[in-house]
């Protein structure tokens, strides 16, 4: 026989744990806090989530505009149906105390999954969707490690869109998934800061490659206290080929390494900032503001544009098929053309400076560049590159001929009118958004200082 107190411990069980009927209904939170043994309450003006609430396949739930919700340790929502999560108006989630453990909202929906315009507080979104998501407008701030990310990447193959969301001083990565789902990702206009708080070995974004990612015009701002936290990883940790990843227009500072690729993957890299990515206690460990490694030797990987300075390495070439980092001897209609462009400047560790470091067999094409040498030589150059000539055992970096741009300040051009100017892209660019680099002004190849 059960006893009493057995009996009053599964019923509490039991009232932890609420499942819609699947009748084809809409839910929301204040239709959930109206059903009694849903565990949804309202109190102090926010809906209390208390234990597992799971919106059923044939249900769908559609998010509260303008609302508070708190979820205690044990609360999650579990959205099996639909989904609409587009907030009219700001909604918050947020955790009920300081040491949540709460999962917060969990969407396994079959159809495309609209999120806009919610913040996460310690809590965070897992993505299991099948046909994939879009999230904009969206905060992530302090979440609280329950999940390897704040926005978990889930589905294998179900394709991510984020837009203009901020993700802070976050316990794990910003954003994550399996290593084993290959997610198309793409990533616009968003601000990571400080995140991966649990210093773990993890970087604020910790990706595994799929068909496409795109990380384009972002901020990833690093804590300077913590030495294992990196600023963009992306990995193909089995061999899939096909997999191409570009990174593009990002400012990517103050992290124990700027960019790191891993595996067989097809890498574009243009027109980013990677500086004082050098906080790592061990410069042999970590501390490249572009960190490119396969042991397989098949990644291909062209860069082109970028602004690298006081990093313990510029750039460092770890195995690798083909890496181009500037490829300018042959003819400007060749697939293997790269005008370089590539500004280096102060990098180093232990009193030697570190431009490039060819950790590889393979010879490495880095013509057109900038470095960071008062005269751009090729006796000159030699002191910042680590390649053959240093060890006879690896390859050469062929960086003759450099970079022979005009400098021009970057405050002389703000006002001028006039110009026609484009990126290393081919795109357009207005003088008022220009920063530093290396752009096509009137014709002419001209760096902004």
């Amino acid at each position: 026989m059960m006893s009493v107190a057995m009996m009053m411990f599964t019923c509490q069980l039991l009232a932890q744990e609420f499942t819609t009927p699947g009748e084809g209904k809409a839910y929301s939170f204040q239709a959930l806090s109206a059903i009694s043994e849903s565990g949804v309450t309202f109190s102090d003006g926010a809906f209390i989530v208390n234990g597992l609430v799971t919106i059923a396949p044939e249900d769908e739930f559609v998010i509260d505009p303008g609302v508070t919700v708190s979820f205690t340790n044990e609360g999650e929502l579990v959205i099996k149906g639909k989904a609409d999560l587009r907030a009219t108006t700001p909604t918050r989630l947020c955790a009920s105390g300081e040491t949540s453990t709460s999962l917060g909202l969990n969407v396994q929906s079959e159809e495309l999954v609209e999120v806009s315009n919610l913040t996460f507080e310690q809590v965070g979104l897992r993505g299991g969707v099948k046909a994939g998501m879009n999230v904009s407008d969206c905060t992530f701030l302090k979440h609280n490690g329950s999940a390897s990310s704040a926005l978990f990447l889930g589905g294998d193959g179900a394709s991510f869109k984020v837009v203009n969301c901020t993700f802070e001083n976050c316990q794990k990565a910003a954003i994550g998934g399996a290593a084993n789902y290959l997610c198309p990702l793409i990533v616009e206009n968003c601000v990571f800061k400080r995140n991966s708080q649990a210093n773990g070995n993890v970087p604020q974004l910790n990706l595994t490659a799929a068909k496409e990612i795109s990380i384009s015009n972002c901020v990833v701002e690093g804590d300077t206290t913590l030495t294992m936290v990196g600023g963009i990883g992306v990995a193909n940790w089995f061999g899939t080929e096909g997999l191409h990843v570009s990174i593009s227009g990002c400012e990517i500072t103050n992290n124990r390494y700027g960019i790191t690729t891993m595996g067989v993957l097809d890498v574009d890299i243009n027109g980013n900032t990677l500086s004082n990515n050098r906080f790592e206690v061990n410069p042999n460990n970590g501390g490249s503001g572009i960190s490119l490694y396969d042991p397989y030797y098949k990644q291909k990987a062209k860069v082109t544009g970028n602004i690298i300075e006081k990093n313990l390495w510029g750039i460092t070439v770890i195995g690798c098929g083909d890496v181009n980092l500037g490829k300018t001897e042959v003819e400007v209609t060749s697939p293997d053309y790269n005008p370089g462009g590539n500004i280096f400047h102060d990098n180093g560790n232990n009193g030697q400076p570190y431009d490039l470091y060819n950790n590889s067999a393979n010879t490495v094409y880095a013509q057109g560049n900038f470095w960071s040498v008062n005269t751009q030589d090729k006796e000159s150059i030699e002191t910042v590159v680590f390649h053959k000539n240093d060890n006879p055992s690896l390859g050469e970096v062929v960086f003759m001929p450099a970079g022979t741009t005009q400098g021009v300040e970057l405050k002389l051009l703000k006002d001028q009118e006039n110009m026609v100017i484009y990126d290393l892209r081919g795109m357009k660019v207005d003088a008022k958004n220009l920063r530093k680099g290396l752009y096509i002004i009137n014709g002419k190849k001209v760096v902004l200082k």
